[in-house]
């Protein structure tokens, strides 16, 4: 017997996300998630399906009362949104879209079935299969192919550091303050990190126990670019970045090079550069994987 259910009670909905969340991306983990969450409660909306008194399907809503519409939970930063279907029950996607009440908006969701990938295109997730490198020249030859433009590319770093005095910083925490400086800096409106509201839930996030790096750029004395990184199912997530290129205008392309030597130096499967092409990915030559949104009126 088929049985819908809707749940508003935090504990039961974490209880059901943990039952059938894949947890394949950072972004399946209900810690990660409710980090941004508490600092943004919002009504609990958890739409199931149940088969035989068994949960095999989760769409997890929150009502967003400042927009008037549900969105998915904790939705905002998130990328690769989905419902959550128990193995052989994946024709149920479908259905549980269909549960959604007016008014519904949900962004970036994967394509995980002929269903989501019919929905209109939002934006890419790019990414870059690193599993085939061994060096970030490795990169460069398999990125550039021809070799006017690897020389013009590699010649970036190497005039850098003949110019100037760089080093590279790992895992000096306190830099996390200055990243969210950086990253205001770098992109100013368009940063999510001007109010103290956005900028606690990733003070708490460096309090989960997961592979934290962060990576932090100085060049003659002085911190010009940070970043903060995870590393999760063989997938580097290049979660945050922050760059003051008003002093050295390559800081940023040296701190993306120092995240991508050491993704490759641990033996990772994917770097996973996030959404956006924001003005410099498609530079790097990256792949990209379409994100998607449902909107319900």
């Amino acid at each position: 017997m088929t049985e819908i259910k809707i749940f508003h009670d935090l504990a039961e909905a974490k209880r059901l996300w943990n039952k059938l969340s894949p947890q394949r991306s950072l972004y399946d983990l209900w810690d990660f998630r409710y980090c941004f969450y508490c600092h943004d409660v919002q009504p609990l909306h958890f739409y199931a399906i149940y088969e035989d008194g068994q949960a095999v399907g989760l769409l997890p809503l929150q009502y967003n009362e400042l927009l008037a519409a549900y969105e998915f939970f904790a939705e905002n930063f998130m990328e690769e949104n989905r419902p959550f279907v128990k193995a052989g029950y994946e024709h149920l996607v479908p259905e549980l879209f269909r549960l959604a009440p007016a008014v519904t908006k949900i962004f970036d969701i994967s394509g995980q079935d002929d269903f989501t990938r019919s929905l209109p295109l939002e934006d890419y997730i790019y990414f870059l299969d690193i599993s085939r490198f061994h060096s970030f020249g490795d990169y460069l030859t398999v990125a550039f192919p021809s070799a006017h433009k690897r020389s013009n590319f590699k010649r970036i770093f190497t005039v850098l550091e003949r110019e100037h005095a760089v080093k590279v910083i790992h895992n000096d925490f306190k830099d996390l303050e200055l990243l969210m400086d950086l990253n205001v800096r770098r992109f100013g409106a368009e940063s999510y990190l001007r109010t103290e509201a956005e900028r606690q839930p990733f003070r708490d996030l460096v309090r989960l126990s997961l592979a934290w790096h962060l990576i932090t750029v100085e060049i003659d004395g002085e911190k010009l670019a940070a970043s903060l990184s995870i590393v999760y199912n063989n997938i580097y997530y290049y979660l945050i970045v922050g760059s003051d290129i008003s002093r050295v205008s390559d800081a940023f392309k040296y701190l993306t090079k120092a995240n991508l030597e050491l993704a490759i130096s641990l033996g990772l499967k994917t770097f996973n550069f996030s959404l956006g092409g924001c003005n410099w990915k498609e530079a790097w030559h990256l792949d990209k994987e379409p994100q998607y949104k449902f909107i319900k009126l």
